[in-house]
C-alpha cells in the first residue's frame, strides 16, 4: 500500500491580530513556528487535519486572521480537513473560510473524503455555550452510513472532544460526553484511530478497538504531570502521522517549556 504522512494541528485559538497575545503568547507566532518545521522536514505531508478551536471567542476578525494563515498552510499544496471547537463559531468559519452564507450556528460541520485511499471524517462536537462536547443522533446515523462505504486504505476519524477520560482530572469534565455512540458506530469497521484535540496536551490511549489520539495545542500546553489541577506552560505542539502497509505510526512533536503561564 501507498505511505502516507499527515500532520494534525489543534487549538490554534487565533485572535483578533497576530500581536495579540493569549495567555501571554502570540498564538499566531506560534503556529507560524509550526508552519516553519514542517518545512524543513524531509517527510512531506500528504494532508493536514486542524481538529477545532481554530480561534479564540469565535469572533468574525478573528477568523479574518485565521483566513490569512490558512492562506500559508495551503501553500504546502495539500489538502486540509478542518473541524470546528467549542471556542469556534459556525457562521463566521462557514462565511469567511469557506465562503458560504451561513446564518445558522446550530448547523453542525461534518464531512468526509477520501486522500490517496484513506477516508478522513471530520465529526462535529461543538456544543453551543458549553466546553463539554456531544455527538448528536443524526451525525452518528451519518457516520454509521459513511463507514459502511469502502474505503482501501481504512478510516481516520477526527473529532475535537475526546471520548476518553483525561489524566488531568478536572479536563474529565470537558471530554466527549456520549463516547458510546461514537464506539458503536466505529465498531466492526477498519478505523484506524479517533483523532481529538481539547486538553491541550498529548494523550493516547484505547478506544473502541482502535486508538484515541489527542494531540497537544499548538498555542498552549498543559503540563501532564501535575494530575489534580489544570496548569498552563509556554509548550506547543502537533501530530505527525504516517500510514504505512496499513499500519497507522504517531508521533507526538513537542516544544515543551516548563514555564506557567497566567
Amino acid at each position: 500500500m501507498t505511505d502516507l504522512t499527515f500532520v494534525h494541528l489543534t487549538d490554534l485559538h487565533i485572535l483578533s491580530s497576530e500581536e495579540e497575545e493569549f495567555r501571554g503568547v502570540r498564538t499566531a507566532e506560534k503556529l507560524r513556528r509550526i508552519f516553519a518545521l514542517i518545512r524543513n522536514m524531509e517527510i512531506r505531508p500528504d494532508f493536514f487535519v486542524l481538529s477545532g478551536d481554530l480561534v479564540n471567542e469565535g469572533q468574525r476578525e478573528e477568523y479574518e486572521t485565521l483566513s490569512g494563515l490558512l492562506d500559508e498552510l495551503r501553500e504546502f499544496g495539500a489538502p486540509m480537513v478542518i473541524g470546528l471547537g467549542n471556542h469556534d463559531c459556525r457562521v463566521y468559519f462557514r462565511q469567511i473560510v469557506l465562503g458560504e452564507e451561513s446564518v445558522d450556528e446550530a448547523e453542525r460541520y461534518y464531512h468526509s473524503s477520501i486522500i490517496n485511499g484513506l477516508r478522513v471524517i471530520m465529526l462535529d462536537s461543538k456544543v453551543p455555550g458549553e466546553v463539554q462536547g456531544e455527538l448528536d443522533s443524526q451525525q452518528l446515523s451519518w457516520l454509521e452510513t459513511e463507514l459502511r462505504k469502502p474505503a482501501p486504505q481504512g478510516t481516520l476519524i477526527a473529532v475535537h472532544h475526546p471520548p476518553v477520560y483525561s489524566t488531568i482530572e478536572p479536563l474529565n469534565e470537558h471530554r466527549l460526553r456520549n463516547p458510546q455512540g461514537l464506539s458503536s458506530a466505529i465498531s466492526g469497521h477498519d478505523v484506524h484511530a479517533v483523532l481529538s484535540g481539547h486538553i491541550h496536551y498529548a494523550h493516547i490511549t484505547g478506544f473502541a478497538g482502535t486508538l484515541s489520539v489527542t494531540t497537544p495545542a499548538t498555542a498552549f500546553s498543559l503540563d501532564p504531570g501535575i494530575r489534580g489541577e489544570v496548569c498552563p506552560t509556554n509548550g506547543w505542539g502537533f501530530t505527525l502521522g504516517s500510514l504505512r502497509n496499513g499500519q497507522l505510526y504517531v508521533n507526538p512533536l513537542l516544544m515543551y517549556s516548563q514555564t506557567a503561564l497566567p
